[in-house]
């Protein structure tokens, strides 16, 4: 695990964590057949179904997805065993909004006693404080003065004027620097980024304008869901939420994985609520062949993605990994697919982190180490010889370098191109470079030039790579 002390501005952020990568944006099309698309939907859906069901019961109904930025568990509860994960998130801003929290543990508490009011189809999961440090600080922000419900990336949905923001309208539209330093940059953000991936819809508890609204982009059934939860519960339906602006809402950046999403507001900030909500979930339970729809898939360049990886793939960036370059190897339910810089892993078994980066090939990086020039800017680990500095740390940080490139294996060198020598770095999931054309950091097409190796290697051939 690596230790990292990075300054930013004016505050300390202290990170724990591994590393991640970035890719070269190249553009490289592989012809695929549309059949394999059709294929690989109905193989995707057998094995989720098989997987899930075997998978063993959790001994207290709990499992930790997470941490926060100070150290607390982020947990959720699970009931059911179906193959449509169902989340339900409570507590987003802390402290202000604590009957969210205590709906949520009525709400397990209610489940576990009540378990066959869950559709067979149905995995729910309830995150009853998604801000601990909020909670414990007694604060609407997370412990970096972050508001979580503005820190999301909501520049890869179809809508922009509720594109990410530093400055941010908070409760009751009072203006702050609350966004954070850039898009999804706090723990609790990542932390729920990586569970929802897998889901199939799910529900952000807030409080307390006692009403019911979906993504400001158009999604019929993050509308329809809406609408249900709605006249369940009791609460008025907004298409729009309308007191003010919401930049880099959870709801909209979950529309631009394409996951159902809603927020219920409830009425006050102090009573939980418990039956309306209760009806608004069994309104929900009620049609769940269209409001919790199942995991599909999705076709990139003619290759099909299973829906959990495209999203992924959506999420952390498309044009950091590159395009697919063959479609997923499925084996026991695990799903494997190689993108242009980046391999990613699916596990439809998994309780959390269900979707994740694999190690990319080896990659041989000579030269003369560059040396730091800022000493508040150097990532390191005491077990690993190696360090990430400079730009480079500034690039590992914004981009989740605990998810993206994993643990360095080696230091950043001056290495030779095909113009002048530049500063690379080897990672466990990629290999960064800085790109003095662009004047940026980007990942190099490893995978694919290792694919490509091997196509021309390949002994059916009538030719060799020498």
């Amino acid at each position: 695990m690596f230790f990292i002390t990075y300054s930013y501005g004016t505050s300390l952020h202290e990170v724990v964590g591994w590393y991640n990568r970035d890719m070269d944006t190249i553009y490289f099309r592989f012809t695929r057949r549309r059949i394999f698309s059709l294929l690989l939907s109905t193989l995707f859906a057998l094995t989720v179904s098989s997987r899930l069901q075997a998978a063993p019961e959790l001994t207290d109904g709990s499992i930790v997805i997470g941490r926060s930025v100070q150290g607390r568990p982020i947990e959720a509860y699970r009931f059911g065993t179906g193959t449509r994960k169902f989340v339900v998130v409570g507590a987003t801003h802390g402290a202000p909004e604590r009957n969210t929290q205590v709906l949520s543990r009525m709400l397990i508490d209610w489940y576990r006693e009540h378990p066959n009011e869950i559709p067979s189809s149905v995995r729910l999961y309830i995150i009853p404080v998604l801000n601990p440090d909020g909670d414990v600080l007694d604060s609407r922000q997370n412990a970096n003065g972050v508001d979580l419900n503005r820190n999301m990336n909501t520049t890869i949905d179809d809508c922009s004027d509720n594109d990410w923001d530093t400055t941010v309208f908070g409760a009751g539209g009072v203006v702050s620097d609350t966004g954070g330093p850039y898009p999804d940059s706090e723990a609790e953000s990542r932390v729920i980024r990586s569970f929802l991936l897998d889901a199939s819809a799910v529900v952000f508890l807030h409080s307390d304008a006692g009403l019911v609204f979906p993504p400001s982009c158009d999604d019929p059934v993050s509308i329809a869901f809406a609408q249900a939860y709605a006249a369940g519960a009791g609460y008025e339906y907004a298409r729009y939420w309308d007191k003010y602006p919401i930049t880099g809402g959870m709801h909209d950046w979950a529309r631009g994985i394409d996951l159902p999403a809603i927020i219920p507001e409830l009425l006050t900030g102090e009573d939980p609520e418990f039956q309306q909500n209760l009806a608004g979930l069994r309104a929900v339970f009620h049609n769940t062949a269209v409001l919790i729809p199942p995991l599909s898939i999705r076709t990139v360049d003619d290759v099909p993605m299973p829906l959990p990886i495209w999203r992924f793939w959506q999420a952390y960036g498309s044009d950091m990994l590159g395009p697919p370059l063959s479609t997923a190897q499925v084996a026991d339910g695990v799903y494997i697919q190689d993108f242009t810089t980046a391999r990613i892993r699916y596990d439809s078994a998994a309780e959390f982190h269900a979707v994740s980066m694999l190690p990319t090939p080896a990659f041989d990086a000579s030269g003369p180490i560059v040396e730091a020039i800022n000493p508040d800017q150097i990532l390191t680990n005491p077990a690993n010889p190696f360090t990430i500095h400079d730009a480079f740390a500034r690039y590992y940080l914004r981009t989740d370098g605990l998810e993206m490139l994993g643990t360095p294996l080696s230091d950043e060198v001056l290495m030779p191109t095909n113009t002048d020598p530049t500063a690379t770095q080897v990672f466990e999931k990629g290999v960064i470079r800085y790109d003095p054309q662009t004047n940026s950091i980007i990942r190099l097409p490893v995978v694919w030039e290792s694919v490509a190796t091997a196509s021309l290697i390949a002994s059916d051939l009538p030719f060799q790579l020498r």
